[in-house]
């Protein structure tokens, strides 16, 4: 595609709307985030295993070195809180989202790029990882930056040595916090390695031998200790599942960020149409479209656990979500750009339709409207993200069939975001923790209620009060002084309840079915009861305000 950039001031003042709006769904309710699922991994590791220990081992239930010697250094230094973990993947998320598209305009044309900004600023998975206490976002951007760097490397007449410590420094850093980059972060080897090699282009095969030495030993001295040292760590979740035809298909939902086929079908459609200027225009894609085909290699012949769920393996592949989008945004442009040479009086009319039709499919069928509803402290609940299509999300179908009290409907009739509730008891893994239905039903914020101190000696996914942790978005219920201080109106106790599910009966809070009677002890009157739950208010004007709607 023919590059059409100006200077005119005007496309980077849309460019910064863009971003800015792209910024405020990152930022959306951040600290309020309650911590769950794979984010707890890595605080059970700090729990119980010190530096050494964390740097010797994967762990059974993965979690990423680097940042958990990161994390075990914030809980000495000022104690460990929901955004002491998340805030390096929120920076990366937000340089991605900034420097990315910049990058770009080397290459392509100013509306090109535009498309491409919007398409990278409302992307679902990009947003979730932006706010995650998992690796993905860093590596995303790390990865990318490593193989710009190569690029730059190779390509230059007088090796910018720069160029080449960059790459090795940020592809070191990649696969130090997330394995499965590897073969991405060392494909430009291959894809600019064999040219070069076959064209007997002897200066650039001794750069790039060079720099491979180096790569290896700083890779060596970071990820080989922990593969010799607990080898089991990563067999464990080796040769236990495939990816199959329904797992390709869920990956577009996920790389998309959408609900609905048509978005799918018209999204390839464009992406189709963009995928030759690409391939001819970015220099980057040889390498990134190898490092992708590695990746997918190496997950065929490990078989890593979950690998068969569409989020899963869309996650292992997660730098293609930028290259489609990218793909999609050149076939958007080329088809607007045909509409405006055609003859007619009304092809600018008719190219601005397309790209506003483009836009608006994607938002309406967005996971985004319910991910980022208010009040929601539970975004990253996996019933948002495990799949995009309800039919298909094993959570949605899960939870479906367990009893909602009508207490959550009752909640409705207060104003919008007024109530802070305590509920418990709670589970860190969200296919048990519904509060993100809860939310959606009562429009109040639900956080968890911590039972440890108060009825339980230790529970998973809990954490005591001090002793090198601050979480902010929990209640500890064994001090009801701490939790009004932290704006809780109402501690919630649910009850052990069993219900019949698609895989069978189930019961719930049986380990916890003694706290009843502490709840009763230590709580005022409850304001409601009905055999799911019990609801006990933490100030009078609270209860009088239950009271009022009796």
């Amino acid at each position: 595609m023919i590059r059409t950039n100006s200077k005119s001031p005007g496309f980077y003042l849309t460019l910064l709307v863009i971003t800015s709006c792209g910024v405020y769904l990152r930022l959306d309710q951040f600290l309020l985030q309650v911590l769950l699922d794979d984010e707890w991994h890595v605080v059970h590791q700090l729990l119980v295993k010190g530096p050494k220990e964390l740097f010797l081992t994967f762990g059974h239930a993965d979690f990423s070195i680097p940042l958990a010697l990161l994390y075990w250094l914030e809980s000495g230094l000022f104690g460990l809180s929901e955004i002491g973990m998340r805030w390096p993947m929120l920076i990366a998320g937000l340089v991605t989202l900034i420097v990315l598209p910049i990058y770009l305009r080397k290459f392509f044309s100013d509306k090109t790029i535009l498309v491409f900004s919007a398409l990278l600023a409302m992307s679902p998975m990009l947003i979730i990882y932006s706010r995650t206490a998992r690796p993905y976002a860093l590596t995303l951007l790390l990865s990318l930056m490593a193989l710009a760097a190569f690029q730059k490397f190779v390509e230059a007449e007088n090796p910018p040595w720069k160029s080449g410590l960059v790459y090795a420094l940020c592809a070191i850093s990649s696969a130090w916090l997330h394995l499965i980059t590897l073969p991405l972060v060392v494909a430009p080897f291959l894809a600019l390695g064999l040219p070069a090699l076959l064209g007997r282009n002897w200066s650039r095969v001794g750069r790039m031998f060079w720099l491979g030495v180096f790569t290896l030993a700083g890779l060596l001295a970071l990820v080989l200790p922990p593969v010799l040292g607990h080898p089991e760590a990563l067999s464990v979740k080796l040769g236990v599942q495939t990816p199959n035809l329904q797992t390709y298909h869920g990956v577009f939902y996920v790389w998309l960020g959408t609900s609905s086929l048509s978005v799918v079908l018209v999204g390839l459609f464009f992406a189709l149409i963009g995928a030759g200027p690409l391939w001819r225009a970015l220099p980057l894609i040889p390498s990134l479209v190898t490092g992708l085909g590695l990746t997918l290699g190496v997950i065929l012949l490990t078989q890593p656990a979950w690998v068969h769920n569409p989020l899963t393996l869309a996650r292992y592949l997660l730098p293609a979500i930028p290259l489609v989008l990218l793909s999609l945004a050149l076939g958007v442009s080329r088809a607007s750009e045909a509409l405006v040479y055609h003859p007619g009086i009304f092809r600018k009319l008719a190219s601005a339709t397309l790209l506003a039709s483009v836009f608006l499919l994607m938002a309406y069928y967005s996971p985004l409207t319910k991910i980022l509803h208010k009040p929601n402290s539970n975004s990253l609940h996996s019933v948002y993200q495990l799949d995009f299509r309800e039919e298909k999300n094993l959570i949605y179908q899960y939870q479906r069939d367990f009893p909602v009290s009508p207490f959550w409907h009752k909640l409705a009739l207060f104003p919008k975001d007024s109530l802070k509730i305590a509920a418990s008891p709670f589970s860190f893994e969200t296919h048990h923790w519904e509060a993100a239905r809860w939310e959606q039903i009562s429009h109040q914020r639900v956080m968890p209620g911590y039972l440890i101190g108060f009825c339980a000696e230790n529970r998973l996914g809990e954490v005591p009060s001090g002793e090198g942790f601050k979480f902010r978005n929990v209640g500890y219920l064994a001090n009801q002084g701490d939790l009004i201080d932290r704006g809780f109106d109402l501690v919630v106790y649910q009850k052990p309840f069993k219900v019949q599910t698609y895989q069978g009966e189930k019961e719930f809070g049986m380990d916890t079915a003694n706290c009843e009677s502490i709840f009763r002890q230590q709580f005022p009157e409850p304001v409601f009861e009905d055999q799911w739950l019990v609801a006990f208010p933490l100030t009078d004007s609270v209860k009088r305000q239950f009271d009022a709607t009796r």
